[in-house]
């Protein structure tokens, strides 16, 4: 089996223990870099992985550097002695534990013949690096605020509708879209982003008012609220995932988590010939005060639709079971068909 990496400490801080002091060891030749900061939630890695990282920024005389490897931060050690060159490098997984470390594969054309070259970060790389740096994993996101015990389908629908437009997970979409005519400003303005940089333009104006000065460059990364730099953090995980993942409430009191996909299938309508049917799943969880874990994924596909259910009590799985017929009767009358119904017992997580 191949190991793979072990989960750490919120903080994303490797332990004092697991840091070694900045060294120089080869691996086939090649040097090994020590990861000393790691980012809260890593993705996934293996031993002897070919990853590509990308220099974000570099401190201490090249001697410390920020990546980006699967579009996550990370800080690495460069031994004393050794220049790394270029922008993108290209690395393999070394180490997992006690210290997470990679090899430095061979030099990219654009190393100079010394074997070094001065990196060259744009003002954005320094700008997303150092907003990146401030973000703060344990903060809660609440995407969602719904009372399922209350509406209407349709209502719960369009509610859950405007959550996820206005969670600032596709603020860059909607700027465009507002540019080109297709989305309303006020609309825009109701987005986190939004609000937080108008808090943050309100702050500045109040420093350059007392100051008298209004430079641009007191615009730093450190001043931005680290809502931000999270909501960036989870906009870079559904570019590498490809799912988005939603926090909130079901009903006051009852937290959620959900998850939607686009499936890549081969999958088509039932006529011969037919094109291939786009594919959505969605994966809803709970833990219900009275009964327990219930976790459930929706299938779309065309106007079929798979469900299946995962309980953690008994009673639980027997009522659904039980209301089987009425959610075919839901189902049909919104012109979809229950296609499979699946329900079993088991262990429901939430991340």
């Amino acid at each position: 089996m191949i190991p793979s990496l072990p989960t750490t400490a919120a903080t994303g801080t490797l332990a004092p223990q697991t840091v070694s002091s900045v060294r120089l060891l080869l691996e086939g030749g090649r040097a090994l870099l020590d990861a000393s900061v790691v980012p809260a939630k890593l993705p996934p890695l293996m031993l002897g992985e070919q990853v590509s990282a990308q220099v974000v920024d570099s401190k201490d005389n090249g001697q410390q550097l920020s990546v980006l490897i699967k579009n996550s931060l990370f800080n690495l050690i460069v031994p004393q002695g050794m220049t790394v060159s270029g922008n993108n490098l290209s690395l393999k997984v070394a180490t997992l534990a006690p210290t997470l470390s990679f090899a430095l594969q061979e030099q990219t054309s654009e190393a100079a013949q010394d074997g070094s070259v001065e990196v060259q970060l744009s003002p954005a790389s320094k700008y997303l690096t150092g907003m990146l740096q401030t973000s703060k994993p344990g903060l809660p996101a609440t995407d969602l605020s719904l009372d399922v015990a209350k509406q209407q389908p349709a209502e719960t629908a369009q509610i859950l509708k405007n959550n996820v437009s206005q969670s600032g997970l596709f603020y860059e979409s909607h700027l465009k879209e507002w540019l080109d005519g297709r989305h309303n400003l006020s609309q825009v303005q109701q987005e986190p982003q939004s609000r937080l940089l108008s808090k943050l333009n309100e702050d500045l104006a109040s420093h350059d008012s007392r100051s008298n000065t209004a430079s641009a460059s007191s615009l730093s990364p450190r001043t931005v609220a680290p809502e931000l730099a999270n909501l960036v953090q989870r906009q870079l995980d559904i570019v590498e995932n490809q799912q988005l993942q939603l926090n909130g409430y079901a009903w006051p009191g009852q937290p959620m988590q959900l998850q939607i996909q686009q499936e890549h299938t081969n999958e088509r309508t039932g006529s011969l010939g037919a094109d291939e049917v786009g594919v959505w799943s969605t994966s809803l969880s709970l833990k219900l005060p009275a009964l327990g874990g219930v976790a459930a994924r929706v299938r779309l596909v065309g106007q079929n639709v798979q469900v299946s259910f995962v309980a953690e009590e008994d009673e639980a799985s027997g009522l659904i079971q039980q209301h089987a017929e009425q959610l075919q009767t839901g189902m049909a009358a919104a012109g979809l068909t229950l296609a499979n119904l699946v329900v079993k017992n088991g262990t429901v997580t939430q991340d």
